[in-house]
């Protein structure tokens, strides 16, 4: 019998296999594919330019704000500024021409939030999709002379994470299962739930651009797929480095929480886009949260020489950090049997 892949990312095993078949970076390339980064970099005579792709697949009803923003996580999380977006949209058969303006409108208005130039893409209404999909592409200058790195990372390193984690699933679960949550959770909180797309929102660029550059400040990473825990592995994996993550002091909106008891889910795997992991040295941290001052940034815990990926929790137990090879929102929304 064949063996199948699960929903989501590549388990990162398989990931790391793939990119190793890949031909040898040139010296042009100066963050090239690999586990763990968002996003890569490109020589250009004295210019160094950021890259990154990204899907949405999850979402459908918000799928060009989605777009953009994790998009622009992607180039912020290498300390560059997002400058210019392209956009493959596929479209399923019988779709609207209001479905597609509605699609054209939002993704005008984000482009238009975060200054980013529209320079390409395509369109196409295809039986090879049976909802919306976009795919986008977006592009970056950096911000000082150097791109941030998550390689760089070393044992002592400490972990930060500026907002709430999920507040990306806690907003799809909110609007995708409305129906069935209304039975349970008064209206008005889900409405909340489900502006939390909006406000505070999924871009971490706001809080890039205030702490970079700062001395000392070694890489960021956007939590995604998998959740806070999954980009915490990944985080390690760039660094070849062992953690030690202090549970209680990752914050998790209380919104979250109920969602997560009422379906089972572990808010630690699911969807985070809008918070975001900063790395730095120890002597860094007071500079960051001097330059982010009134941004809502905790430190989680560090980078340790060893191989064990630790969760400590508040009774001072020491559990193993689980990886989500498959999002927690998959089981969240998917259809009862």
């Amino acid at each position: 019998m064949k063996k199948t892949l699960p929903a989501g990312k590549l388990p990162s095993s398989l990931l790391k296999k793939l990119i190793n078949e890949l031909p040898k970076a040139n010296q042009s390339i100066i963050v090239p594919p690999g586990v763990g980064l968002d996003a890569a970099c490109i020589k250009t005579g004295k210019k160094l330019i950021a890259v990154t792709t990204d899907p949405i697949t999850f979402s459908t009803k918000h799928i060009a704000t989605y777009s953009v923003a994790v998009n622009i996580n992607d180039i912020a999380c290498l300390g560059c500024h997002p400058k210019w977006f392209l956009a493959c949209l596929l479209l399923p058969l019988k779709t609207c021409e209001n479905e597609l303006k509605q699609i054209w409108h939002n993704l005008v208005t984000e482009l238009k939030r975060y200054q980013i130039q529209a320079v390409g893409g395509h369109v196409e209404i295809t039986d090879a999709v049976t909802k919306p999909l976009i795919v986008g592409e977006m592009l970056g200058e950096t911000l000082s002379k150097e791109v941030l790195n998550t390689k760089n990372g070393r044992p002592g390193d400490q972990i930060l994470l500026w907002q709430n984690i999920s507040i990306e699933g806690t907003a799809i679960i909110a609007t995708e299962l409305a129906h069935k949550l209304n039975k349970i959770i008064p209206k008005h909180k889900i409405s909340k739930m489900q502006k939390l797309l909006y406000n505070p929102g999924i871009c971490i660029w706001p809080i890039v651009k205030k702490i970079v550059p700062t001395p000392g400040l070694v890489a960021c990473h956007d939590p995604t797929e998998g959740g806070i825990a999954t980009a915490l592995h990944e985080l390690a994996d760039a660094c070849n480095c062992g953690l030690k993550i202090d549970h209680a002091a990752i914050p998790i909106l209380p919104e979250t929480a109920l969602l997560c008891r009422l379906l089972k889910l572990n808010p630690l795997g699911l969807l985070a886009s809008g918070s975001l992991l900063i790395l730095c040295r120890k002597e860094a941290v007071k500079k960051i949260l001097a330059k982010a001052k009134g941004e809502p940034i905790a430190v989680i815990g560090e980078l340790t020489s060893s191989k064990q990926r630790l969760l400590i929790m508040q009774n001072g137990k020491k559990n193993i950090l689980p990886r989500f090879d498959a999002d927690e929102i998959v089981r969240g929304i998917k259809p009862a049997p």
